[in-house]
């Protein structure tokens, strides 16, 4: 069960994270029952190749908030988004992958795998798209006042 933000759910998150962290690495990225890039152990994915931004289909992911803030800044750029499967080869020729997440909010990857992710660095649609989010999240952006709850 996915769609539940849920302790439970966490377990092989959990497992995941300690093993990558054991060998080196900061984070997991977890693949569908069919071999495919789901997300991370605590972010949903993201990968742009040719100026199109691709992110796993919901159905083994967990649809969090911040994937949908995502979504809809970067459709609110004019970007294409395309939820399809992703191979994790496809991830090593991508012109940039990003995650996002509660914790982590907008994060540009650059590497996996021992393989760095375009020039290695944050690339411009991850660094635009992070900007806006950033903007968004501490009500400096009317259009996404509403994200917004003022404590």
């Amino acid at each position: 069960m996915t769609k539940a933000k849920v302790s439970g759910n966490y377990a092989n998150s959990f497992l995941a994270k300690t093993e990558s962290e054991r060998l080196g690495f900061q984070e997991a990225i977890m693949l569908d029952p069919q071999g495919y890039v789901a997300e991370c152990t605590g972010e949903n994915l993201f990968m742009v190749r040719h100026g199109k931004i691709v992110t796993p289909s919901t159905a083994p992911v967990l649809e969090g908030v911040t994937r949908h803030s995502i979504h809809t800044i970067a459709k609110d750029m004019g970007y294409r988004i395309l939820e399809q499967p992703i191979s994790r080869d496809q991830l090593y020729i991508a012109d940039e992958v990003f995650v996002c997440g509660t914790a982590a909010e907008c994060i540009g990857l650059s590497e996996i795998d021992f393989r760095t992710i375009g020039n290695g660095k944050t690339g411009p649609v991850t660094k635009q798209i992070q900007d806006v989010y950033h903007e968004a999240i501490r009500g400096k952006l009317p259009q996404y006042e509403a994200w917004c709850e003022y404590v």
